[in-house]
Protein backbone atom coordinates (compact mmCIF):
# COMPACT_ATOMS: atom_id res chain seq x y z
CA UNK A 1 0.00 0.00 0.00
CA UNK A 2 2.84 2.15 0.83
CA UNK A 3 4.91 1.44 -2.16
CA UNK A 4 1.27 2.00 -4.44
CA UNK A 5 0.86 5.63 -2.73
CA UNK A 6 4.58 6.97 -3.43
CA UNK A 7 4.17 5.44 -7.28
CA UNK A 8 0.92 7.44 -7.34
CA UNK A 9 2.34 10.62 -6.16
CA UNK A 10 4.98 10.55 -8.45
CA UNK A 11 2.49 10.01 -11.47
CA UNK A 12 0.63 13.65 -10.82
CA UNK A 13 1.54 16.08 -13.22
CA UNK A 14 2.75 19.05 -10.93
CA UNK A 15 0.30 22.24 -11.35
CA UNK A 16 2.14 25.19 -12.74
CA UNK A 17 2.49 28.36 -9.89
CA UNK A 18 0.12 31.15 -11.25
CA UNK A 19 2.08 33.77 -13.10
CA UNK A 20 2.35 37.17 -10.86
CA UNK A 21 0.14 40.09 -12.74
CA UNK A 22 2.58 43.00 -12.72
CA UNK A 23 1.33 45.46 -10.59
CA UNK A 24 -0.24 48.62 -12.22
CA UNK A 25 3.16 51.52 -12.74
CA UNK A 26 1.61 54.26 -9.67
CA UNK A 27 0.24 57.38 -11.82
CA UNK A 28 2.56 60.37 -11.33
CA UNK A 29 1.42 62.46 -8.46
CA UNK A 30 -0.30 65.69 -9.39
CA UNK A 31 1.53 68.92 -9.11
CA UNK A 32 0.59 70.83 -6.45
CA UNK A 33 1.65 74.37 -4.48
CA UNK A 34 0.69 77.61 -4.79
CA UNK A 35 1.86 80.15 -8.16
CA UNK A 36 1.47 83.75 -8.13
CA UNK A 37 1.14 85.35 -12.20
CA UNK A 38 1.42 89.32 -12.44
CA UNK A 39 1.95 91.31 -15.08
CA UNK A 40 1.22 92.22 -18.37
CA UNK A 41 -2.54 92.86 -19.03
CA UNK A 42 -1.96 91.88 -22.81
CA UNK A 43 -1.36 88.44 -21.43
CA UNK A 44 -3.63 88.23 -18.28
CA UNK A 45 -6.38 86.96 -20.03
CA UNK A 46 -4.98 83.91 -22.38
CA UNK A 47 -2.84 83.17 -18.59
CA UNK A 48 -5.86 82.83 -16.62
CA UNK A 49 -7.57 80.26 -19.17
CA UNK A 50 -4.44 78.15 -18.75
CA UNK A 51 -4.35 78.25 -15.42
CA UNK A 52 -7.75 77.48 -15.15
CA UNK A 53 -7.37 74.39 -17.58
CA UNK A 54 -4.16 73.41 -15.65
CA UNK A 55 -5.91 73.28 -12.41
CA UNK A 56 -8.54 71.07 -13.29
CA UNK A 57 -5.75 68.45 -14.09
CA UNK A 58 -3.45 68.85 -11.11
CA UNK A 59 -6.31 69.95 -8.29
CA UNK A 60 -3.54 69.95 -5.56
CA UNK A 61 -2.30 73.24 -7.57
CA UNK A 62 -3.34 76.82 -7.26
CA UNK A 63 -2.57 79.84 -9.67
CA UNK A 64 -3.79 83.46 -9.38
CA UNK A 65 -3.48 85.39 -11.97
CA UNK A 66 -3.29 89.06 -11.83
CA UNK A 67 -2.59 92.14 -13.99
CA UNK A 68 -1.04 95.56 -13.51
CA UNK A 69 1.66 95.99 -16.65
CA UNK A 70 4.44 94.51 -17.93
CA UNK A 71 6.55 96.76 -15.40
CA UNK A 72 4.57 95.65 -12.66
CA UNK A 73 5.19 92.10 -12.94
CA UNK A 74 9.02 92.58 -13.70
CA UNK A 75 9.61 95.12 -10.26
CA UNK A 76 7.29 92.03 -8.59
CA UNK A 77 9.68 88.75 -9.82
CA UNK A 78 12.97 91.13 -8.88
CA UNK A 79 10.86 92.13 -5.14
CA UNK A 80 10.08 88.32 -5.14
CA UNK A 81 6.39 89.07 -4.58
CA UNK A 82 5.61 86.59 -7.43
CA UNK A 83 6.42 83.43 -8.94
CA UNK A 84 6.28 84.55 -12.41
CA UNK A 85 6.25 87.69 -14.12
CA UNK A 86 4.34 87.81 -17.51
CA UNK A 87 6.04 90.22 -19.82
CA UNK A 88 4.86 91.67 -23.47
CA UNK A 89 8.53 92.91 -23.49
CA UNK A 90 11.90 91.65 -23.31
CA UNK A 91 13.47 92.98 -19.42
CA UNK A 92 15.62 96.14 -19.58
CA UNK A 93 19.12 96.44 -18.94
CA UNK A 94 18.61 98.31 -15.65
CA UNK A 95 16.09 95.71 -14.60
CA UNK A 96 18.64 92.97 -15.41
CA UNK A 97 20.84 94.55 -13.01
CA UNK A 98 18.65 95.55 -10.47
CA UNK A 99 17.94 91.51 -10.38
CA UNK A 100 21.32 90.65 -10.65
CA UNK A 101 22.20 92.68 -7.59
CA UNK A 102 19.30 91.23 -5.21
CA UNK A 103 20.22 87.74 -6.17
CA UNK A 104 17.38 86.92 -8.63
CA UNK A 105 18.65 84.10 -11.52
CA UNK A 106 15.50 85.70 -13.70
CA UNK A 107 15.37 82.78 -16.26
CA UNK A 108 12.64 83.44 -19.65
CA UNK A 109 10.39 81.32 -20.86
CA UNK A 110 8.33 82.36 -23.99
CA UNK A 111 4.32 80.94 -24.29
CA UNK A 112 2.74 82.29 -26.90
CA UNK A 113 3.73 85.14 -29.99
CA UNK A 114 1.36 88.00 -30.56
CA UNK A 115 1.11 90.20 -33.48
CA UNK A 116 0.02 93.71 -31.85
CA UNK A 117 -3.27 95.24 -33.81
CA UNK A 118 -3.22 98.95 -35.15
CA UNK A 119 -7.05 100.22 -34.39
CA UNK A 120 -9.05 102.89 -35.36
CA UNK A 121 -13.13 103.43 -35.34
CA UNK A 122 -15.28 101.38 -37.13
CA UNK A 123 -16.36 104.23 -39.21
CA UNK A 124 -12.50 105.25 -40.71
CA UNK A 125 -12.20 104.53 -44.09
CA UNK A 126 -8.46 103.40 -43.18
CA UNK A 127 -7.62 100.29 -44.11
CA UNK A 128 -3.33 100.83 -44.09
CA UNK A 129 -0.36 102.62 -43.11
CA UNK A 130 2.94 101.68 -43.53
CA UNK A 131 5.32 101.64 -40.25
CA UNK A 132 6.45 105.33 -41.15
CA UNK A 133 3.41 106.93 -41.49
CA UNK A 134 2.22 105.26 -37.83
CA UNK A 135 5.34 106.58 -36.16
CA UNK A 136 5.06 110.20 -37.47
CA UNK A 137 1.00 109.78 -36.12
CA UNK A 138 2.28 109.04 -32.69
CA UNK A 139 5.00 111.17 -32.34
CA UNK A 140 2.12 113.60 -33.37
CA UNK A 141 3.69 115.04 -36.91
CA UNK A 142 0.53 113.88 -38.60
CA UNK A 143 -2.70 115.82 -36.24
CA UNK A 144 -5.34 114.97 -38.52
CA UNK A 145 -6.66 111.72 -40.62
CA UNK A 146 -6.39 114.23 -43.91
CA UNK A 147 -2.51 113.99 -43.71
CA UNK A 148 -2.56 110.69 -41.88
CA UNK A 149 -4.39 108.42 -44.92
CA UNK A 150 -7.91 108.46 -43.15
CA UNK A 151 -11.20 110.09 -43.66
CA UNK A 152 -11.28 113.61 -42.04
CA UNK A 153 -10.77 115.53 -38.90
CA UNK A 154 -8.48 115.36 -35.54
CA UNK A 155 -6.30 112.37 -35.00
CA UNK A 156 -6.78 110.91 -31.25
CA UNK A 157 -4.18 109.00 -29.74
CA UNK A 158 -4.80 106.07 -27.97
CA UNK A 159 -2.38 103.92 -26.35
CA UNK A 160 -0.83 102.30 -22.76
CA UNK A 161 0.71 103.19 -19.97
CA UNK A 162 4.50 103.78 -19.47
CA UNK A 163 4.26 100.78 -17.16
CA UNK A 164 3.12 98.66 -19.93
CA UNK A 165 5.46 96.46 -21.99
CA UNK A 166 2.91 97.15 -24.62
CA UNK A 167 3.68 100.70 -24.45
CA UNK A 168 7.88 100.05 -24.50
CA UNK A 169 7.56 97.61 -27.31
CA UNK A 170 5.62 100.13 -29.54
CA UNK A 171 7.27 102.98 -29.10
CA UNK A 172 10.30 101.25 -30.26
CA UNK A 173 8.84 99.30 -33.09
CA UNK A 174 6.67 101.87 -34.00
CA UNK A 175 7.10 105.36 -32.49
CA UNK A 176 11.02 105.59 -33.24
CA UNK A 177 10.84 108.20 -30.95
CA UNK A 178 8.70 110.25 -27.84
CA UNK A 179 4.84 109.88 -27.87
CA UNK A 180 3.01 112.87 -28.72
CA UNK A 181 1.71 114.56 -25.61
CA UNK A 182 -1.60 114.19 -25.99
CA UNK A 183 -1.52 110.70 -26.07
CA UNK A 184 -4.39 109.00 -24.32
CA UNK A 185 -2.39 106.80 -21.38
CA UNK A 186 -5.24 103.80 -20.51
CA UNK A 187 -5.13 100.97 -18.35
CA UNK A 188 -5.13 97.99 -20.97
CA UNK A 189 -6.57 96.66 -23.79
CA UNK A 190 -10.25 97.26 -23.25
CA UNK A 191 -9.98 100.37 -22.54
CA UNK A 192 -8.30 101.59 -25.54
CA UNK A 193 -10.84 99.55 -27.36
CA UNK A 194 -13.68 101.16 -25.82
CA UNK A 195 -12.15 104.63 -26.59
CA UNK A 196 -11.13 104.25 -29.90
CA UNK A 197 -15.15 102.54 -30.36
CA UNK A 198 -16.56 105.83 -29.25
CA UNK A 199 -14.20 108.24 -30.69
CA UNK A 200 -14.82 108.17 -34.56
CA UNK A 201 -10.91 109.95 -34.78
CA UNK A 202 -9.60 107.58 -32.94
CA UNK A 203 -5.94 104.90 -33.43
CA UNK A 204 -4.76 102.91 -30.66
CA UNK A 205 -2.71 99.70 -30.46
CA UNK A 206 -3.90 96.04 -28.56
CA UNK A 207 -2.82 92.70 -28.58
CA UNK A 208 -4.59 91.23 -31.96
CA UNK A 209 -5.65 88.12 -29.33
CA UNK A 210 -7.91 90.73 -27.63
CA UNK A 211 -10.00 92.05 -30.52
CA UNK A 212 -10.62 88.77 -31.46
CA UNK A 213 -14.54 87.71 -31.87
CA UNK A 214 -16.86 90.32 -29.88
CA UNK A 215 -14.39 92.18 -28.43
CA UNK A 216 -13.64 93.78 -31.67
CA UNK A 217 -16.42 95.17 -32.54
CA UNK A 218 -16.68 98.59 -33.17
CA UNK A 219 -13.20 98.79 -34.07
CA UNK A 220 -10.91 97.95 -37.42
CA UNK A 221 -7.96 96.31 -37.48
CA UNK A 222 -5.34 97.81 -39.64
CA UNK A 223 -3.12 96.14 -42.03
CA UNK A 224 0.96 97.22 -42.04
CA UNK A 225 3.27 97.97 -44.54
CA UNK A 226 6.92 97.89 -43.04
CA UNK A 227 8.22 100.17 -45.42
CA UNK A 228 6.56 102.26 -48.03
CA UNK A 229 5.06 101.30 -50.88
CA UNK A 230 5.77 97.52 -49.30
CA UNK A 231 2.70 95.08 -48.98
CA UNK A 232 0.62 95.54 -46.15
CA UNK A 233 0.11 92.63 -43.90
CA UNK A 234 -2.91 92.02 -40.94
CA UNK A 235 -1.60 90.66 -37.37
CA UNK A 236 -4.27 87.66 -38.07
CA UNK A 237 -1.87 86.40 -40.78
CA UNK A 238 -0.69 83.66 -38.90
CA UNK A 239 2.47 82.75 -40.91
CA UNK A 240 3.61 86.46 -41.13
CA UNK A 241 3.72 86.79 -37.26
CA UNK A 242 5.46 83.83 -36.72
CA UNK A 243 8.03 84.24 -39.35
CA UNK A 244 8.43 88.21 -38.08
CA UNK A 245 6.96 89.28 -41.86
CA UNK A 246 4.69 91.14 -39.93
CA UNK A 247 6.57 94.48 -38.15
CA UNK A 248 4.38 94.63 -35.23
CA UNK A 249 5.18 90.51 -34.12
CA UNK A 250 6.42 89.76 -31.06
CA UNK A 251 7.27 87.11 -28.15
CA UNK A 252 5.14 86.75 -25.16
CA UNK A 253 7.49 86.30 -22.20
CA UNK A 254 7.08 84.51 -18.71
CA UNK A 255 10.24 85.44 -16.26
CA UNK A 256 10.84 83.19 -12.95
CA UNK A 257 13.42 83.05 -10.37
CA UNK A 258 15.60 79.96 -11.13
CA UNK A 259 15.26 76.49 -12.96
CA UNK A 260 11.23 75.76 -12.20
CA UNK A 261 10.81 72.87 -10.04
CA UNK A 262 6.88 71.66 -8.71
CA UNK A 263 4.25 72.92 -9.88
CA UNK A 264 5.65 75.79 -11.70
CA UNK A 265 7.89 73.80 -13.70
CA UNK A 266 4.05 71.45 -14.57
CA UNK A 267 2.82 74.56 -15.10
CA UNK A 268 5.31 75.78 -18.34
CA UNK A 269 5.31 72.73 -19.41
CA UNK A 270 1.24 72.77 -20.01
CA UNK A 271 1.68 75.93 -21.37
CA UNK A 272 3.91 74.63 -23.77
CA UNK A 273 1.82 71.24 -24.88
CA UNK A 274 0.08 70.71 -27.75
CA UNK A 275 -3.10 71.34 -25.28
CA UNK A 276 -1.69 74.43 -23.95
CA UNK A 277 -0.53 75.55 -27.52
CA UNK A 278 -4.18 74.79 -28.94
CA UNK A 279 -5.78 77.05 -25.89
CA UNK A 280 -3.48 79.66 -27.21
CA UNK A 281 -4.26 79.58 -30.55
CA UNK A 282 -8.32 79.41 -29.08
CA UNK A 283 -7.45 82.52 -27.53
CA UNK A 284 -6.43 84.44 -30.61
CA UNK A 285 -2.93 84.70 -30.41
CA UNK A 286 -0.39 82.67 -31.86
CA UNK A 287 2.28 79.31 -30.83
CA UNK A 288 5.58 79.74 -30.18
CA UNK A 289 7.80 80.68 -32.48
CA UNK A 290 10.43 78.01 -33.51
CA UNK A 291 13.29 80.37 -32.58
CA UNK A 292 12.13 80.42 -28.69
CA UNK A 293 11.45 76.10 -29.19
CA UNK A 294 15.20 74.79 -27.61
CA UNK A 295 15.51 77.62 -24.67
CA UNK A 296 11.88 76.81 -23.55
CA UNK A 297 12.80 72.74 -23.33
CA UNK A 298 15.91 73.52 -21.93
CA UNK A 299 13.97 75.66 -18.66
CA UNK A 300 12.09 72.90 -18.23
CA UNK A 301 14.32 70.38 -18.52
CA UNK A 302 16.07 71.62 -15.35
CA UNK A 303 19.12 73.06 -17.21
Amino acid sequence: MIVSLLLLACSETPTAAPEATPAPAPAPAAATGSIQVKGSDSEVNLVQRLAEEFMKKSPGASIAVTGGGSGAGIAAIIDGTTTIANSSRDMKGAEKIEASRKGVDVKSFVFATDGLAVIVNSANPATSLDLDTLGKIYRGELSTWETAGGGTGAVSLYGRQSNSGTYDYFKGAAVNGEYAASLKQMNGNAQIVEGVKADPGGIGYVAAGYVAGANGAGVKILTISPTPGAPAISPTDEAAVLSGAYPLARPLYQFVNGIPTGALREFLAYEASPEGQAIVKEMGFYAIAAAHTAGNQALVSGN
